[in-house]
């Protein structure tokens, strides 16, 4: 659950899995998703630790402050009492805390970290939580989610949908009334994006830290494949020859950490990357081609990038709603969403974000459809009502419907 201004998001999926698991967690993924919100509101008599950058340790139950020797007395008679532990970025514990995990092997202790220098270290075979905590990431609100609960407040199926893509970031989600202009929000952003990454690489050498930002600099800018990311980065100097291998490890870390996600070629064996966040992927791709942050820009190149998102958004919200795999289909035609069941395409649609559709246009989507066979074709539109005729053999979901469906499941 998110509450704010008073407008609560309610994070179904992710309260729904977290409440089925077992309650020695390890909740990581990207800065400013909520993790410490929903896990406190989970867990309400659990007992809440929070490290500080220092190291000190504040004990939110009592109040208090605790060095580290007594946190690890005081953690022994939680454990031994089957008491519910949360420790927020408890990455900032000694080296040695770990090895007491690993000894303790406790089943009542939740911990929550957001460093990418962290995630590397403790999903790497041969750590010391390696087998011991369930891992869950927590990544934005889930597309399903974020469309239900803003109905509640946005009617106009145009503006609900432009208004999801965007505030399924949370931190974006503060800033939401009824009455604020979507692009007055993401104006807000310019100094949030580098200070919320500045955080994740907080840890690493400075030349790591130049390759992970390079490498989502490159994906914002359309450079989808490893090929073209490590052409971009030897252009810039940030990688001494234009190599794959130079980069690929780099890219994995993203993904794993949630920042990037990927698509496979159907077909074939090339990934297309794209990042998770719409919010970070506008920044970068204003930055790169307007310099952006040193800048004010118009809403017009805000626009930009809106029809490349929302098709995104319903990519990965079809896939969750049929229980598919998105697959990347570029021949005969470029299809905005494919989704497959082991290698097999089951679903095809198109995206088609206008107040208005010729018939011209119909008849192009048409052929384009039915050139896949033995699947389920799908055009998506904001509201039927655009269309200037109907369809055969190809279903029409507007954004009702896809909400109809969603309560539905």
């Amino acid at each position: 659950m998110v509450i704010i201004n008073m407008i609560i998001v309610k994070r179904f999926r992710d309260e729904e899995r977290l409440e089925k698991l077992p309650r020695n967690l390890l909740i990581y993924g990207r800065r400013k998703t909520g993790k410490t919100f929903l896990i406190k509101h989970l867990f309400k008599n659990s007992h809440y630790f929070f490290v500080k950058r220092g190291g000190g340790i504040f004990y939110e139950n009592l109040g208090e402050n605790l060095e580290y020797k007594a946190f690890i007395i005081l953690l022994d008679r939680l454990f031994d009492e089957g008491k519910l532990v949360i420790i927020d970025e408890f990455h900032r514990l000694p080296d040695e805390f770990l090895d007491y995990l690993h000894l303790k092997a406790p089943l009542n202790v939740i911990l929550i970290t957001s460093t990418l220098h962290l995630v590397k270290k403790i999903l790497k075979p041969g750590s010391p939580l390696t087998g011991l905590f369930y891992e869950y990431r927590l990544d934005l609100i889930d597309e399903r989610d974020i469309l239900v609960n803003l109905k509640e407040y946005i009617a106009d199926p145009f503006k609900l949908v432009e208004y999801s893509v965007y505030l399924r970031e949370p931190i974006l989600l503060r800033s939401f009334t009824k009455d604020i202009e979507l692009f007055d929000i993401l104006k807000g952003f310019r100094l949030t994006v580098p200070a919320l990454l500045g955080e994740i690489f907080t840890e690493e050498e400075r030349g790591f830290s130049a390759k992970y930002e390079g490498i989502l600099r490159a994906i914002a800018s359309g450079k989808a494949r490893v090929g073209e990311i490590a052409g971009y980065l030897y252009s810039r100097s940030i990688i001494r020859r234009e190599d794959h291998g130079l980069v690929t490890s780099f890219i994995d870390i993203l993904c794993k950490l949630g920042l990037l996600g990927r698509i496979r070629e159907y077909s074939g064996r090339r990934y297309y990357y794209y990042l998770s966040s719409p919010m970070i992927d506008l920044y970068y791709y204003l930055d790169e081609k307007y310099n952006f942050s040193e800048r004010d820009l118009d809403v017009k190149y805000f626009r930009e990038k809106l029809p490349h998102h929302v098709e995104t958004f319903f990519r990965n919200l079809l896939a969750k709603i049929f229980n598919l795999t998105p697959a990347a289909v570029v021949k005969p035609y470029e299809i905005d969403v494919a989704l497959v069941e082991f290698n097999k395409l089951r679903v095809v649609a198109e995206v088609k974000w206008r107040k208005s559709l010729d018939k011209s246009v119909l008849r192009r989507i048409e052929r384009k459809l039915s050139s896949f066979r033995n699947v389920r074709r799908i055009l998506i539109v904001p509201s039927e009502s655009i269309l200037p005729e109907r369809l055969e053999d190809i279903e029409v979901w507007d954004v009702q419907k896809i909400i109809d469906l969603i309560k539905a499941s």
